[in-house]
Order: structure tokens, then C-alpha cells, then sequence
């Protein structure tokens, strides 16, 4: 078997998904209702071709100690094409939140918190398990002065990746996956000035100035950390912008849910995996982005986004995706060690794969359950007393004033 085939793949997804299937009996996983049940379903999907993708490339590393992209398309895509997809769901929802927003105003406190308290608190658990890593391959000797550690470690809590205490590479820890965080965060606190455009939605002045403040850091961020093709990266949000406009359309709708858009779809997907090794130019952009609007618009590729199934994937997605590199680091450069695994075939290589892919989704399902889940469920409390709290300071200052304090 060629360490690229693609045979594996069907097979690893099938036994990810009777994983997800089983541990949910035991573990159940809701899935909330709303109108984009098919984006929840495509997210699983995307989280797995991303560790398809670092798993062929970490063959390379094991083999030819070289990290880049593999020399087959499919797999090269896989990464790429899928944190692509993944820019467009993100401005899809937040773009359209504001679009809905119209009527009522934005809440921006419950927005900013909802989403800190989505992404941070598993992001910075597994970054403390990346500083352990760091200090057991370094065997916890300091090799800077340890105010240069605890900067670089402070750095990487707000998605920048140094290397940690001399360590070369420390983010291939968990598979470089720091970038594309950074690239969402961006976006959201672009949101604040796209608001701009529609006057029923024009952010507070503090929004504006904090807003601001942290677009600044995180431009300084991907500039100095993630700056290849980043105007690329960014634009690549641009094709859930234009869902978001396109989906008010009935006509549009109506042609994306049909099955002969299913088929189109997987013609244009064909079109730029096979031609194109990457989605890095601008036929393949074009053709994921009306592949992304046809998903948005409604159509759920003959229903599998919509299964069940799926959608249970799509709530482990984000887990799925920060954890996995993090499983294949500790695979292979503890359990199996780079001496072993330099010596294993492609096809013992890939069974190896499968078994961490279902690894993958038990701890992800339990990192959704037990860290995910609760800080989700608390971030609209917070929301409430961080705004009770200022109404109330406000409400202090009125008194002060009037009584000419």
C-alpha cells in the first residue's frame, strides 16, 4: 500500500462515526435544533479530513523528518480546504448574526464572551499539556532565563507559537493548529466595524476602542507568527459573507437544496482537488466558495450533513480539532517512539491512524462533555452580570452627577 493511498480513508471515517455512535449511548450528545443543521453536520466532517491531512504529513516527518504538505492532492486539501471551510462557517454565523441583529441591536458583551468562553478554555488546557510536553523533552532543565520561558508560554495562551525553552518546533506539538485560531479571532473583532454599514448596529464606542485595540494584536500576531499568504486566509472568509447575503434569497435556496446541486457539488469539489494541490490560487478558492454557498444556501449533500450521526460529529469538531495533533505528537514520540515508527509499513502506519482517529473522538466527545459544554452553558450568565454590573455603575455615576458629587 502507498503510504498516500487513499484506500484508508473511507474506512477511518467509518469507524470515527460508529465511535461517535457508540459513546454517545453512554455519553449523550445533544444536538441543539436550528436552521443550519447542516453546517453543524459538515464540522465533524472538516475537524477529520484536518487530521487525515496531519496524519499523511506526519508520515513524512516520521520517514524524511520534512513537514509540509504530501504529494497527493486529496490530502493536501484536507487541511487547507477544510480550515477554509471553517473561515466561511464562521463569517456565515457571525456575519448573518449581524444581518439578524438588525431589529433588536447586538448584544456584543454575550458575543465576545460567548466565543471566549468557546474557544479558550480547551485551547489553553491543551496549551498547559504542551508546556508539560516542552519541559519532559527538555528534562525539566531550563535551557533560556525563565523570564524568556514564561513570556514565550504567555505568548502561546494568546495564540502566538514560539518556540518554548529552546524546544525547536514546539507547535508541531499540536500540529500548528494555533494559526488558524488567531485567523478567527481576527475576524470576530472585525465584526465591530462591518457593523459600521448598518446604522441600527453601530457598536458602543468601548466595543469600537476594544475592538480596535485587539484587531491590532492579532494583525501584529499572524504578521510576525502566520504570515504566509495571510491576505489569502483572510479572504477566504469572504465566501461566508456572501452566503450569508445569498441565503435570503428563496430562489437560491431553492436551487441549492436540490439533489442536482448535490451532484454539482461534487463535480466543482473534483474539479479543484484534482487539478489543484491546494486551494492556494484562485480557480480552487472559487470552487470551494460555491461549494460553501451551496451548503449554506441548503443543500446537505443527499442528506448525509444533516444525519444524525453527523451532526453529533459537528459538536465535537472543535475538540476533534484542537486535539488531534496532540495525539499523534504523543503517539508517535512516546508510546511508539520515532526509532519504531521510522520502521513501520504504510499499511501498519495507517492502522495505527485508525486507531488514534477513534482515540480522537472518545477524548473529544469527553473534552466537549466536561470542558466544552459547561463554559458554553455558563457564558450567557456572565453576559448578564458583566451588563447588570455596568448598568448598575452607570445608574451610581447618574446619582453622582445629579446630586453634583
Amino acid at each position: 500500500m502507498s503510504p498516500f493511498s487513499l484506500v484508508p480513508i473511507l474506512p477511518i471515517i467509518a469507524l470515527a462515526l460508529v465511535t461517535i455512535s457508540l459513546i454517545s449511548r453512554a455519553i449523550p450528545i445533544r444536538v441543539p435544533d436550528g436552521h443550519y443543521g447542516r453546517i453543524d453536520g459538515m464540522r465533524g466532517y472538516l475537524a477529520f479530513f484536518v487530521f487525515l491531512h496531519h496524519s499523511s504529513i506526519w508520515y513524512l516527518r516520521l520517514k524524511y523528518r520534512y513537514w509540509g504538505l504530501p504529494p497527493s492532492n486529496l490530502y493536501s486539501h484536507f487541511g487547507p480546504t477544510s480550515v477554509a471551510f471553517f473561515f466561511m462557517i464562521t463569517a456565515f454565523l457571525f456575519f448573518g448574526k449581524l444581518l439578524h441583529a438588525q431589529s433588536q441591536g447586538m448584544d456584543w458583551t454575550r458575543l465576545y464572551i460567548g466565543r471566549a468562553f468557546r474557544i479558550l478554555p480547551l485551547y489553553w488546557t491543551v496549551t498547559v499539556i504542551v508546556f508539560l510536553i516542552v519541559f519532559i523533552l527538555s528534562g525539566f532543565r531550563l535551557f533560556l532565563s525563565l523570564g524568556n520561558v514564561v513570556t514565550e508560554m504567555v505568548e502561546w495562551l494568546v495564540f502566538m507559537n514560539p518556540d518554548v525553552n529552546g524546544l525547536g518546533s514546539t507547535g508541531l506539538i499540536i500540529a500548528g493548529i494555533t494559526g488558524s485560531l488567531a485567523f478567527e479571532w481576527l475576524f470576530y473583532f472585525t465584526l465591530p466595524f462591518i457593523a459600521l454599514l448598518y446604522p441600527k448596529l453601530k457598536a458602543p464606542t468601548r466595543v469600537l476602542v476594544g475592538a480596535a485595540i485587539l484587531l491590532l494584536f492579532f494583525i501584529y500576531v499572524i504578521n510576525q507568527y502566520y504570515p504566509h499568504l495571510a491576505v489569502l486566509r483572510v479572504l477566504w472568509f469572504a465566501g461566508g459573507i456572501i452566503s450569508a447575503l445569498l441565503i435570503r434569497n428563496e430562489h437560491i435556496r431553492e436551487l441549492a437544496a436540490s439533489k442536482e446541486c448535490s451532484f454539482f457539488i461534487l463535480v466543482i469539489l473534483g474539479i479543484a482537488i484534482y487539478f489543484f494541490p491546494s486551494i492556494d490560487s484562485e480557480v480552487p478558492l472559487i470552487c470551494v466558495i460555491i461549494v460553501f454557498i451551496a451548503i449554506a444556501c441548503g443543500n446537505t449533500l443527499f442528506g448525509i450533513l444533516t444525519s444524525g450521526i453527523s451532526r453529533k460529529f459537528g459538536q465535537i469538531s472543535y475538540s476533534i480539532f484542537v486535539l488531534h495533533g496532540l495525539l499523534l505528537f504523543i503517539t508517535f514520540q512516546f508510546l511508539i517512539g520515532p526509532a519504531k515508527a521510522i520502521k513501520i509499513s504504510a499499511l501498519e502506519y495507517w492502522c495505527i491512524i485508525a486507531v488514534i482517529g477513534v482515540v480522537v473522538v472518545c477524548l473529544s466527545v469527553l473534552s466537549y462533555t466536561y470542558i466544552e459544554l459547561p463554559m458554553i452553558k455558563s457564558a450567557p450568565e456572565v453576559s448578564a452580570k458583566i451588563d447588570v454590573g455596568r448598568k448598575q455603575r452607570r445608574l451610581v455615576t447618574g446619582r453622582r452627577s445629579w446630586r453634583g458629587d
